[in-house]
């Protein structure tokens, strides 16, 4: 009789689990890499070309370059092509998903959120460049706070790129990169549920340099799903792009 195989840790993440097990692959030059990353976020991002459209990125905020999360979930999602229809994206930065999304006839229309002014700034003034205003919103507001209430709005889509560093790791800290202790994970996951329609969908970014508690709460409450796994060689992380749907009544 042939043994069962034993849970891989990839079995483990398409069932939205991240083991603890992993945290161990980190390569050692992670933190020393993230704090020269969030160094160069003060520099001036200049202009990027992102699939036909040109995203200006202010200085202090998260440049869409070619190794970035931005660009990984841009990839996974023109490659698994969902209908995105009302799409809500949070922490918006620069604006590059919501507005990549929508130009490529993903999303039929987009509202972004961040909590800073300077993400505000300077996604408005991108999706005017784009020549997207008719069908893309910006506010400013905390996580889902501009959209909560006693009857809180509902989308087809929820989008966010998370900050993926949960661990105080003493060095140098940008919030579009370090969520020290998963606490605006935690709050994402468990608010999520009340802003997404009954059939709706979100995408977010994760990695071994996220804590595994708040992933694994959620798949307790909805259906998680794996769909791209990238190992990121200068920054020694494994980064992920998870989907999460509403689970059917058993």
């Amino acid at each position: 009789m042939t043994p069962p195989l034993l849970p891989t840790p990839f079995d483990e993440l398409r069932r939205g689990r991240l083991p603890a097990t992993m945290a161990t692959m980190l390569s050692p030059f992670s933190v020393d890499e993230h704090e020269r990353h969030v160094v160069t976020l003060a520099e001036d991002g200049g202009r990027s070309p992102v699939h036909g459209l040109e995203i200006d990125t202010p200085p202090g905020l998260y440049r869409p370059h070619a190794a970035s999360s931005s660009q990984f979930i841009l990839r996974t999602l023109l490659r698994e092509r969902p209908r995105l229809g009302r799409l809500l994206e949070l922490g918006c930065g620069t604006g590059v998903l919501g507005l990549t999304l929508l130009h490529q006839g993903l999303a039929d229309e987009v509202l972004m959120l961040d909590v800073t002014d300077a993400a505000v700034h300077a996604a408005q003034a991108n999706l005017e460049r784009a020549g997207l205003a008719a069908r893309a919103q910006v506010r400013q507001g905390d996580l889902f706070a501009p959209v909560a209430g006693p009857a809180p709005q509902r989308f087809d889509s929820v989008l966010f790129n998370l900050p993926l560093m949960h661990a105080d790791h003493g060095g140098r800290r940008h919030p579009a990169l370090d969520d020290t202790a998963g606490q605006l994970a935690w709050r994402f996951f468990e608010q999520l549920p009340a802003h997404l329609a009954p059939q709706g969908r979100a995408f977010f970014s994760y990695a071994n340099i996220s804590d595994p508690a708040p992933l694994e709460a959620l798949g307790e409450q909805m259906a998680v799903e794996l769909l791209a796994a990238e190992w990121v060689a200068r920054s020694g992380f494994w980064l992920f792009v998870y989907e999460a749907r509403p689970k059917r009544p058993q």
